[in-house]
């Protein structure tokens, strides 16, 4: 399909130069990569920065200033630390404002060679949708897409914060301190509507509520569910993030099973032209975020059904739809 003018790419990176030098090198080993444009925010160290750390950032410096393989590089470096919410926010507004379209990634996501070629595909594609809030170059892994699902993307309930695109209309909706937070605590109703695209996102958006954490991802979320749009996801994934591996802010060293996922290299996906949720992979897509949690008289009789070469009798598989 016809791709309309090129997208920038927004980098965000901080103190870890090999997962930097990584990212920077699948992104040049893009199909689109010297055409495109890549802005770089570099953040700064924290003013109770170890000496190593200050190291990692300088490293992290001297990579992004080498790099080559572009049309354009501009890089931005902080000398105080912003923390990844505010520079993520600060960073893509800045730069949407020059554009009509931004694709995002952070420091420790390494892309398919045909990534850049699907998020522009899909950003030109979707740009006049107006429930389509965002682009996804990423799912969750342990979701099942059925075998007969005729598209290569599908409608989620829930954006993504792995390599994401969205446009300047839609990000200028955004209001990142939206009262609407205390409502979602009130009201059950609205409360379980929000959970539709995860049972975690309630207790994350707490924990944003009383400054426990500060993400913009989460609050990225909210807005989607506030303007009633949607994320445009990947049935396959274009990412894999090495940020499990314990030096992520945010991630942890648990998930690291998610750099085993075969990368996507399709350069020509078949989009869907309805939005409209399918209930198997909404199905799907909820129980991957659903605590897997179960009493322990059911966990007892589980493990007895299996000493019995049986299955288990108990199967946690929460639904949205029935």
């Amino acid at each position: 399909m016809k791709i309309d003018n090129l997208a920038p790419i927004v980098l965000f990176v901080y103190n870890r130069p090999q997962h930097t030098q990584n990212t920077i090198n699948a992104l040049i080993n893009n199909q689109l990569s010297q055409e495109s444009t890549l802005y770089i925010f570099a953040d700064g160290p924290k003013e109770n920065a170890t000496q190593e750390q200050i190291r990692n950032i300088e490293e992290v410096r001297q990579i992004i200033n080498a790099t080559r393989g572009f049309k354009q590089i501009v890089i931005h470096e902080s000398k105080t630390n912003k923390g990844l919410a505010n520079s993520v926010i600060e960073g893509v507004t800045k730069i949407i404002d020059q554009y009509e379209r931004v694709i995002v990634l952070e420091d420790d996501l390494v892309t398919s060679p045909a990534f850049l070629s699907y998020m522009n595909q899909a950003l030109s594609y979707y740009k006049e949708y107006p429930s389509v809030f965002s682009i996804s170059a990423d799912r969750p892994q342990n979701i099942d897409i059925p075998s007969d699902y005729p598209f290569d993307v599908f409608v989620s309930l829930r954006a993504y914060s792995y390599g994401w695109g969205t446009w300047k209309e839609k990000w200028n909706k955004i209001n990142w301190n939206h009262n609407a937070i205390s409502d979602i605590f009130q009201n059950s109703a609205i409360k379980q509507a929000f959970n539709r695209g995860g049972e975690d996102l309630t207790a994350m958006l707490f924990e944003q509520h009383a400054g426990k954490i500060d993400s913009w991802a989460v609050r990225f979320v909210l807005n989607h569910f506030i303007h009633h749009c949607v994320s445009i996801m990947p049935c396959k994934t274009y990412i894999i993030n090495n940020g499990f591996d314990g030096t992520g802010t945010h991630c942890d060293i648990r998930h690291s099973n998610k750099a085993s996922e075969e990368l996507n290299h399709s350069f020509t996906p078949c989009f869907l032209p309805v939005i409209y949720e399918d209930a198997s992979i909404i199905n799907s897509f909820y129980s991957a975020f659903y605590p897997r949690k179960r009493p322990v008289y059911k966990k007892i009789i589980n493990k007895i059904a299996r000493l019995l070469g049986m299955s288990n009798i108990f199967i946690i598989k929460k639904k949205v739809y029935c």
